[in-house]
């Protein structure tokens, strides 16, 4: 069978007509306006365009076969504008197959619309939930329903039967189909990709001058905590001070000696090149995170506990890393639980991994919040950054490990953290 060239000029003109809105919706107008109703109006006048061209100049078999793409837009305005959009697609799609009249228009124009509302108001609101696969699935699933019950009423109008013609005509004009919705799906997604991968490397910006700009604080803090150490250290040896002088001036001392130490690990995440080597105890190492956390926990009321059902003590190499990453975890979890709350570190042991988890019984956080955990300038306390939880996630992965977060409102947050041994641990035979 030969194509017909005018056939194939119209499917053309249909593709772009359903092609090019959805290139100019993604493109320009979602970020032009960042309202969610304005994109939602914008996406129904631009789908409602497509379906008008489409059921304007249709393609025509001869013999009373008109067949369009209008189910193609129609299906899209669901799914990425809403239930409400493809209720206003709906009425505009009956109004106008009823102005154009003809065999069929009760039957074409209300029967599958109508059961599109339906279907999508039952499915619509566990759509989001899917995973990525069954969403695909769903969306070709409502496209062959769609053809089938055109089929299906076509050939049941006045007793009518497809020739063998017809039926080259409607294989081709399904397999025209399934390759305009395959195209404006795959548009749809990879600008969905270009537009997240451009976010993450934004905030890969964001995070990159922060880190330089804190590295350089740092160092401006250091040198002054380094000389007041010295002139300290002097005075503590000075015995014309009475001992309670002493006492304060030693208690001075540690806590710079507190800070020293404090500064050197956060410069050795920002500096891969000045990290150190030294070995600790895994199980001392989060005990005196704990202990360090202690007074902040206090002042905030919240009680912190430790528990390890490790089997045997490990030794660590470059603790320093884990431990900033364990208190700045810790310490989001004792701002995250009101006065009287309490936060739970845990420590377990696998066949080749470890895992630490830190349990608080705060208010929970939102999916929103969850989905954005890990990135900068995100947080749900007033004033926050979330550098606190990006450090922790950054710290983690750059160990070989993983960072697992669980939720639940009024119930609390768990952060687990995995790690296998052979990236921190000391092999004892050697």
């Amino acid at each position: 069978m030969i194509v017909n060239p005018a056939f194939l000029g119209i499917w053309l003109l249909q593709m772009v007509c359903i092609l090019f809105p959805m290139l100019l919706y993604q493109s320009f107008f979602r970020k032009k306006f960042g309202q969610k109703k304005i994109q939602r109006q914008i996406l129904a006048i631009l789908c409602g365009l497509s379906i008008i061209i489409c059921m304007t100049f249709p393609l025509s078999f001869g013999k009373g076969l008109i067949l369009d793409f209008r189910f193609i837009p129609f299906i899209i305005s669901f799914f990425y504008g809403g239930y409400s959009t493809g209720l206003v697609l709906t009425a505009l799609i009956m109004i106008y197959r009823l102005l154009i009249g003809g065999t069929g228009m009760y039957l074409e124009g209300l029967g599958i619309p109508f059961f599109s509302l339906i279907v999508f108001a039952i499915i619509l609101p566990r759509y989001d939930k899917w995973e990525q696969k069954k969403q695909i699935a769903f969306t070709y699933l409502c496209l062959t329903l769609s053809i089938l019950f055109f089929t299906f009423e076509t050939q049941n109008l006045d007793h009518y039967v497809f020739t063998k013609h017809e039926i080259i005509h409607w294989i081709t004009f399904c397999i025209l189909s399934y390759i305009t919705f395959w195209m404006v799906l795959y548009l749809q997604t990879s600008l969905k990709e270009m537009e997240e991968m451009n976010t993450k490397v934004i905030q890969f910006e964001k995070s990159h001058a922060i880190n330089h700009l804190l590295v350089y604080i740092s160092q401006q803090i250091f040198n002054p905590i380094l000389t007041a150490k010295g002139f300290l250290s002097l005075l503590n040896n000075d015995s014309s001070f009475t001992p309670r002088q002493t006492h304060s001036i030693t208690n001075a001392l540690n806590e710079l000696v507190q800070a020293e130490q404090a500064l050197k690990d956060y410069m050795n995440i920002m500096d891969p090149m000045q990290k150190e080597h030294n070995q600790v105890d895994l199980t001392n190492m989060i005990q005196g995170t704990i202990q360090m956390i202690s007074p902040f926990a206090l002042l905030h009321n919240v009680e912190v506990h430790f528990l390890s059902t490790a089997e045997k003590d490990f030794s660590l190499k470059d603790f320093s890393l884990l431990r900033f990453a364990l208190l700045n975890l810790i310490k989001n979890g004792v701002e995250a639980c009101t006065p009287g709350g309490r936060v739970d570190v845990f420590l377990h042991e696998l066949v080749d991994q470890f895992y630490i988890i830190i349990e608080d019984n705060g208010p929970g956080l939102s999916s929103d919040v969850l989905s954005r955990l890990g990135t900068p300038i995100h947080s749900d306390k007033q004033n926050g950054t979330g550098l606190g939880i990006s450090a922790a996630y950054r710290i983690t992965e750059s160990l070989g490990g993983k960072v697992e977060v669980e939720s639940k409102t009024n119930v609390g947050t768990t952060f687990s953290l995995y790690f296998p041994k052979r990236n921190l641990m000391i092999d004892q035979n050697k």
